[in-house]
């Protein structure tokens, strides 16, 4: 499979390293998930690939292309980021909200096209809220609001679509709802999506691949490969805790 993104000896941090030697991939269509311990630097890994956050050395490329070399515009032609908490705007109407990311094509203005107007639409059908456009976003359900920040950066239309925990506040029944629609954005549009999250369970049998950022190593590959090879046991520092296989989960 070709490679969409290709992450090269990546080490992230400004001033001084915070973690060392990322080499990873991603593919056209596949969901990924980045794992990890609290703290280890899964949202700063994200924002750097976003080119939101400055890293310390190493590559990130886009389609062989340096990330650093794309101008903003045609950087978010590539990709849109999610982050865990995106701000809620009073008396902003869902639609206005999720126009915001047709910067990249609209004019001086800011006017939208009738495309992108129809593309609004059918992206909010698509998430599960049709009939919502006039609602005040800020009044959205977590689940709902959750929605509409990925109509958001579906609206954009990059290749690479990057959240951060984007179950985290949700019950079970969003948790999964949410990561379903992940998985068939991936499929159905031609999406490369990478999410970071705690649900390692849930992750494992829903993603093509997990990104492991372990204490002292990175891992990346398909479950399989990752479970064979002991990657989990080593999420953990100094834990007694066992990764069990046919569980998928530690114990």
């Amino acid at each position: 499979m070709e490679s969409v993104l290709v992450l090269e000896k990546l080490c992230l941090g400004y001033n001084k390293v915070i973690y060392r030697e990322i080499n990873a991939e991603a593919g056209k269509n596949e969901i990924i998930a980045l794992v990890g311990p609290n703290g280890v630097g899964k949202s700063t890994l994200l924002k750097s690939i976003a080119g939101i956050q400055r890293y310390h050395s190493g590559t990130i490329k886009i389609l062989n292309k340096d990330i650093r070399s794309y101008a903003p515009n045609n950087l978010a032609e590539q990709l849109s980021f999610v982050p865990s908490q995106s701000p809620r705007a009073k008396n902003f109407t869902l639609f206005d909200m999720v126009s915001t990311s047709c910067y990249n094509r609209t004019n001086w203005l800011g006017k939208i096209s009738e495309q992108d107007y129809d593309f609004i639409y059918s992206t909010l059908k698509k998430v599960g809220l049709d009939g919502f456009a006039e609602r005040d976003s800020s009044k959205l359900s977590d689940g709902e609001f959750q929605r509409a920040a990925i109509a958001r950066s579906l609206v954009q239309d990059s290749k690479i679509i990057l959240l951060d925990e984007p179950t985290a506040f949700l019950d079970i029944a969003n948790k999964i709802t949410i990561t379903r629609l992940l998985k068939e954005i991936a499929g159905q549009e031609n999406k490369t999506i990478i999410f970071s999250t705690h649900d390692l369970q849930h992750a494992l049998k829903i993603c093509d691949k997990i990104w492991i950022m372990g204490h002292s190593q990175f891992f990346s590959g398909e479950p399989a490969y990752l479970i064979e090879k002991g990657a989990f046991e080593q999420l953990f520092k100094d834990s007694s805790l066992k990764f069990d296989s046919k569980l998928f989960t530690y114990i």
